[in-house]
């Protein structure tokens, strides 16, 4: 079940994100690179790496540890 909600929660995320993103580009009228860093702002960046480290450091330690 876990799988599923995190496939879910990525989907949703990603949906909202791309709608920002054409939001910003379409109607508001601002460059690719100017609306990307509005995207990509630093509470997405802070939910990114609590995400990778959730699962990619996780194994790591546990690897570390012998676990």
């Amino acid at each position: 079940m876990r799988p599923v909600i995190t496939y879910a929660f990525f989907t949703l995320f990603t949906a909202v994100k791309l709608s920002t993103l054409y939001v910003l580009m379409a109607e508001e009228g601002l460059a690719f690179v100017i609306a990307i860093p509005q995207v990509w702002d630093p509470e997405t960046q802070a939910l990114f790496a609590a995400v990778m480290s959730f699962w990619f450091g996780q194994r790591a330690l546990n690897k570390i540890r012998g676990k």
